[in-house]
């Protein structure tokens, strides 16, 4: 995606058509791999536009970097020009000045078309992620923030979301240079020669990062897709490549083949694999070594070469400005997707996207980055590079951080009227008469709401439990309330509908003295169900009986019906089953009837300040596991759908309180206003359990 590196000619041919592959490694530059670069990114644009697939352009990238950088190192350790790490210094301020300005700018672009087109409910997350776009770690960003790269509907995703390759790069201009240095020093004290050692070092990352990426893919693969480590094989085939080219001597018409043959792989790559399935293990090799196949290949210097159609004047014009047409293809396409509420674009529209994307990297090539690139200044001092990069990277912040600013004032200011202009569920009795501001914003503000989480407490550790076992407490427990002396001890299980109502659990349990555990697990219910996944739910039922069990619990208060976008609830066998086995074995069962969730959020009225409301697809009244109660003695249930969806419809707003938080999560900000009510209703449920319990 960036330029490649100045290389020296140095032209060896034999009279039998075998030409020797130095030359190819040598030339100062190389058209064809401007043209290979201008292909890989029609094809990634190509993907992302019309068929929202992955097409295996961003692998072809990743090992050019590798091989342009390479080729440059190990020519000039070669030739004594490698100067210790003052070399590695230079190329460092070198490579961020080069690259900096253009994906800064963009930035900034980004951000102003994230205000305009895009829902309050996402700048939050879009700037803290643009802050890990500028210093380099986009993709460890998008890990810890489970990003899926492969989400069907790109108009929900971050218009950042392209920017995990070029942090991927970035991390590399910094390690490369490193292992560069390494092999340099060693070469000092022993003398061996230069590519066998660095091919030696290279092929060992290669080999090492191929089976962790095998093994990654196939355990995790939406974390291998972002995952460094995972990549650093890619980067080293690149290497790889060009250290044993000037050893290659393939008669030019096989390299004309092998050429055509990485043409043919690279464009069929997407359309052969299941990438959603596949990608970036083993599979990956697929477009890298083409790409391999296609630099060996080089100029074959025959009728019917790939270079005949690689230097074509079209790919060798747009590649010259295939960084900026990264940059700004995928942010363009977002937007389009969000301000027209579709998730694929047209064949028109998309045509029309790729034209606006080819002119604006057009615009920002020729008027930032080449005359930044013809600016000597720099040049001249390490100093001065060093502030082209901080100006880079102040560009990007001051917004940032300003934007963020104005955000958190914002939020303090909606918290401190909160009390008075957000009255929430209170707003349902019958009495409530609004004596605050009528003109008051709803809480959260837009931007807080999609993090607006109950905090379930604090982890649970070997440490801070009474009791002792050997269940797998990690992401799943938490002690919510611990008393010295409790009056009952409590454990409430399921995923994170239960965590919504937690806010309101946890405070009668501090009022009644309660030891409170939650164990949870996303997805999964206290049954041994779970849609695509269920040996996780059945292992996480298992755990979590066992934890009953271990902590000695006297209650269990379980999610007890399922909800279905915008249809009826309902109790499945395996719930009935689990509420029969822990009464019978005289524990007392309470059950949260399950709140509806529907099949989109309210971001679009939200954004646009509208109250919208969503029919409840539940009878309000009619509560699925009020039968039960009759059938097994120490179980009890609660209903408290009509909090958020009163008369059959839920509402976006309630008390100026913003309801749900996504399609199928109620904010914590209108769960803290339904504690009352919670109370109100739970208190009747606990006490018939426990009556139940005892007339048996």
């Amino acid at each position: 995606m960036t330029n490649s590196h100045n290389m020296s000619s140095v032209p060896l041919s034999n009279k039998q058509g075998t030409q020797i592959i130095n030359n190819q490694s040598n030339r100062k530059f190389r058209p064809e791999i401007q043209g290979l670069r201008a292909l890989a990114l029609l094809l990634v644009a190509a993907y992302h536009l019309w068929f929202g697939k992955v097409s295996g352009g961003v692998d072809v990238f990743l090992l050019i970097s590798a091989f342009l950088m390479t080729g440059s190192f190990v020519r000039r350790m070669e030739n004594n020009k490698f100067a210790g790490f003052r070399s590695v210094v230079d190329y460092w301020i070198h490579v961020f000045k080069r690259i900096l300005p253009l994906a800064s700018v963009v930035v900034v672009g980004i951000l102003l078309g994230s205000y305009l087109f895009l829902p309050a409910d996402r700048w939050e997350s879009l700037l803290s992620e643009a802050k890990s776009v500028v210093f380099y770690y986009q993709n460890w960003w998008s890990i810890s923030n489970l990003v899926d790269y492969y989400a069907a509907d790109s108009s929900v995703a971050s218009p950042f979301r392209h920017y995990w390759s070029l942090s991927v790069q970035g991390q590399i201009y910094l390690l490369w240079p490193l292992i560069f240095l390494l092999g340099w020093l060693i070469i000092r004290a022993t003398r061996v020669n230069v590519r066998g050692l660095m091919l030696l070092i290279f092929g060992t990352i290669f080999a090492g990062s191929l089976a962790y990426s095998i093994f990654v893919t196939a355990t995790s693969q939406q974390t291998a897709y972002f995952n460094t480590f995972a990549r650093l094989w890619e980067f080293a085939l690149g290497s790889l490549v060009a250290i044993v080219m000037p050893w290659l001597s393939i008669n030019r018409y096989v390299r004309a083949a092998m050429g055509w043959a990485g043409i043919a792989m690279i464009i069929s790559c997407g359309f052969i694999f299941d990438v959603e399935g596949v990608f970036p293990g083993y599979h990956a090799l697929w477009p890298t070594l083409a790409a391999s196949m296609i630099i060996i290949a080089g100029d074959t210097q025959t009728a019917f070469g790939p270079e005949r159609l690689l230097t074509l004047k079209p790919l060798m014009w747009l590649g010259n400005y295939s960084y900026g047409l990264y940059l700004i293809h995928w942010p363009l396409l977002v937007f389009f997707l969000s301000r027209n509420h579709t998730e694929k674009a047209g064949f028109v529209s998309g045509v029309g996207l790729l034209t606006l994307s080819v002119l604006f990297s057009y615009i920002i090539t020729r008027y930032i980055e080449q005359p930044l690139r013809a600016w000597k200044a720099p040049d001249l001092s390490p100093i001065r590079g060093l502030a082209v990069v901080a100006a880079c990277i102040a560009l990007v912040m001051i917004p940032t951080l300003g934007w963020q600013g104005k955000l958190a004032y914002d939020a303090y200011k909606a918290e401190s009227l909160k009390a008075l202009n957000n009255p929430g569920a209170a707003a349902l009795a019958a009495d409530f008469k609004f004596e605050g501001d009528a003109n008051a914003a709803p809480f959260p503000t837009l931007a807080q709401l999609p993090d607006d989480w109950a905090n379930v407490g604090t982890p649970c550790t070997a440490d801070n439990l009474p009791f002792s076992t050997d269940v797998v407490l990690k992401d799943h427990c938490n002690t919510a309330n611990l008393p010295e002396h409790p009056d009952k001890i409590v454990v409430a299980v399921g995923n994170s509908h239960m965590q919504v109502w937690s806010p309101a659990l946890t405070e009668y349990a501090k009022e009644n003295n309660w030891a409170l555990y939650y164990f949870l697990e996303g997805g999964c219910f206290f049954d041994q169900f779970k849609d695509g996944d269920p040996n996780v739910c059945a292992n996480f039922s298992n755990q979590a009986d066992k934890f009953v069990h271990d902590a000695g619990a006297e209650t269990v208060v379980v999610t007890g019906s399922r909800s279905v976008p915008n249809g009826p609830d309902e109790v499945t066998d395996g719930m009935k089953d689990r509420i029969g086995s822990l009464t019978g074995e005289g524990l007392e069962v309470i059950a949260l009837r399950d709140h509806p969730r529907f099949d989109s959020s309210f971001a679009d009225c939200n954004s646009k300040g509208e109250i919208c409301s969503k029919p409840a697809g539940q009878d309000i009244h009619n509560n699925p596991l009020d039968s039960l109660e009759q059938q097994y003695p120490g179980f009890s249930t609660v209903n408290l759908t009509d909090l958020v969806c009163p008369d059959g419809n839920c509402p976006s707003i309630i008390g100026n309180v913003y309801t749900y938080m996504d399609a199928n999560h109620i904010s914590k900000s209108y769960i803290d206003t339904a504690i009352p009510n919670f109370i109100d209703r739970f208190e009747p449920a606990v006490e018939r359990a426990e009556g139940s319990t005892k007339s048996e």
